[in-house]
């Protein structure tokens, strides 16, 4: 499983990077930045409440301590990270918002090494500056003559690598500390963030869309809040119990943009440049060594904690 573990990051990241195809759609139909990301969300929350009656309803139980941190998943990773990333696009170049998007694994990094004492090695530390130098190139920023940007826009894209680096550290704690369930840890940060997103939302554009033409605008919504939210969510919870949450943040970081290429060549016929090919390149290769890196590290260790109690008897 701790094998297979690394791959949860990979295919979340792969589905996050897919979020420009649904977004685009719902954009040109009319939805504001609040109410695209409400309407994925109020879908997602319905099914995680369906799954979990009929999964296990004991899992709505939740300990009154962890309510605070299931709280600031739900604000940071489903408002606050949506909103500052949607002033830096708005403000910046769109390769610059998604470069300081894609420092967040730095963030993660450092939070995990203060919080919980997680190794910052030489070959981490080499993978990581590989992977956001393979998403430098994938940006086409090294390629554009002149950036737009302003000292708001900075900021916001700063604030949203940071915000979401806090949701990949509160979730390690949530998951792998206090060992909450990944259903439980979705329903309840899903209908956090809706609370918090209801009073700005456009609910009569929501209406329009749907009724315009419902069966296909409803498989529409139901497929942008499974792909782009359910089941990357899900995954990347998942993988937090098995995998440092450095490695993970790393591996989904490099997914994301790598997939986002590989779609607007499919779908929107954006070919990409030679360097960016060559970024994908250096993403993938920087992803493989560090997991099997990491895979090595994991099962050493046991190994000498082994060797050390046998001596210790």
């Amino acid at each position: 499983m701790n094998r297979f573990a690394y791959l949860l990051p990979l295919i979340a990241g792969a589905c996050w990077g897919s979020a420009g195809v649904f977004v685009r759609t719902l954009d040109e139909a009319g939805f504001d930045n609040i109410t695209i990301t409400f309407s994925r969300v109020v879908v997602m929350a319905l099914i995680l409440v369906i799954a979990t009656l009929v999964y296990d309803k004991s899992l709505f139980r939740v300990n009154k301590r962890d309510l605070g941190l299931l709280a600031v998943i739900g604000i940071d990773g489903y408002v606050l990270m949506n909103i500052c990333y949607n002033i830096s696009i708005t403000t910046l170049s769109m390769s610059l918002a998604s470069i300081l998007l894609c420092t967040a694994p730095v963030f993660v990094i450092i939070f995990g090494r203060i919080l919980y004492g997680e190794k910052i090695t030489v070959v981490r530390l080499a993978c990581m500056v590989g992977a956001l130098m393979g998403c430098v190139l994938l940006s086409g920023v090294v390629e554009s003559g002149a950036l737009k940007w302003s000292i708001l826009g900075l900021a916001m894209g700063v604030a949203s690598s940071m915000t979401n680096a806090l949701f990949a550290i509160v979730l390690k704690e949530v998951t792998d500390v206090r060992k909450v369930h990944p259903l439980t840890i979705q329903v309840y940060t899903a209908l956090i963030g809706l609370i918090v997103m209801a009073p700005f939302t456009d609910y009569g554009v929501m209406v329009d869309f749907v009724a315009e033409r419902p069966l296909w605008s409803s498989l529409f919504l139901l497929a942008h809040a499974v792909v782009v939210s359910l089941m990357p969510n899900l995954l990347f919870t998942i993988a937090f119990v098995f995998v440092d949450s450095g490695v993970a943040s790393i591996l989904a970081s490099g997914a994301e943009p790598t997939a986002a290429l590989i779609l607007g060549l499919l779908v929107y016929r954006e070919v990409p440049t030679v360097l960016g090919v060559i970024g994908m390149a250096i993403v993938v290769v920087a992803m493989i060594v560090l997991s099997r890196s990491d895979v090595k590290t994991e099962v050493a260790e046991p190994d000498a904690a082994v060797k050390e109690d046998v001596y210790d008897h």
